[in-house]
């Protein structure tokens, strides 16, 4: 009896290697089940994190949109800023106007400016005088008459009115002469003439407004 005790109190192998297998196996079973369980869980963590991204951006991109829509159009920015560029381009037209005519002023002011009247030759009989410059002067100063003639007695004549007031002066020339005329803005006459010649009179002249 002993003996069959004994027997039966050993461990048969075949049985352990069996019940490894099967431990191995549902062992194997739970580690996939964890796996499935875990992995999916992870996935979707992920993906929920990345949806909470897109959807931050996409309220930017909202709200970027929304502020450009409530923005005035970048074109009148632009024809605003041309039109200025315009007017500032027109004033500095006007002020490099204005220096100039200040400059003119000025140059006038201090009699820097002149114009020629007269520059010519000519032929005038005997006794006769020739009206060389008729017509509107509009600054105060001066009228120089130079000329050379063939009658010792020629001369220079400048008249003009300014006011209430007649002006009439004359000046000798000669053969070779200079006479100065002072003037006031309006009509000046200037003539040139000779006296007492039986002969006709050759003239080469020039007179010139300084003003």
């Amino acid at each position: 009896m002993s003996q069959e005790n004994n027997v039966q109190k050993k461990s048969n192998p075949k049985i352990v290697v069996i019940a490894l297998a099967v431990i191995c196996v549902i062992l194997a079973a739970s580690l996939v089940g964890v796996i499935a369980i875990y992995q999916p869980n992870g996935s979707q963590a992920q993906l929920a994190e990345k949806d909470s991204t897109i959807s931050s951006l996409q309220a930017q991109i909202a709200s970027l949109e929304d502020r450009l829509a409530n923005t005035a159009n970048a074109s009148t920015y632009v024809t605003q800023i041309a039109y200025l560029n315009q007017q500032l381009l027109a004033l500095n037209d006007t002020l490099t106007t204005t220096n100039a005519d200040m400059l003119s002023l000025e140059k006038i002011l201090q009699l820097q400016t002149s114009g020629t009247l007269y520059d010519a030759n000519f032929v005038q009989d005997a006794n006769t005088t020739t009206t060389v410059w008729n017509n509107q002067l509009d600054y105060a100063g001066y009228i120089v008459v130079q000329a050379t003639a063939s009658a010792n007695t020629t001369y220079a004549e400048v008249i003009y009115s300014y006011g209430e007031t007649n002006f009439d002066y004359n000046q000798t020339l000669g053969t070779s002469g200079t006479a100065l005329f002072p003037v006031l803005p309006g009509t000046v006459v200037v003539k040139i003439g000779n006296t007492n010649q039986t002969a006709t009179n050759s003239i080469t002249a020039t007179a010139t407004y300084i003003y």
